[in-house]
């Protein structure tokens, strides 16, 4: 999977404890190093879209 396809993945998670799960989960399955890469430039990506509240459910 590329950057955007992890992206698209990440954006289920709608808080951060929900993404850190997601991410840990990954990473256990991930043995290439670029995967693991494109992984976790999306999940810095998510975070700072939870933090705007960008694809996030308003309450």
């Amino acid at each position: 999977m590329d950057r955007t396809d992890w992206l698209i993945k990440f954006r289920r998670a709608k808080c951060n404890e929900t993404l850190d799960v997601m991410r840990d989960a990954a990473l256990r399955e991930l043995t290439n190093i670029r995967e693991v890469a494109n992984m976790l430039f999306a999940h810095e990506k998510r975070e700072d879209e939870i933090e705007i509240g960008l694809y996030c459910r308003k309450i």
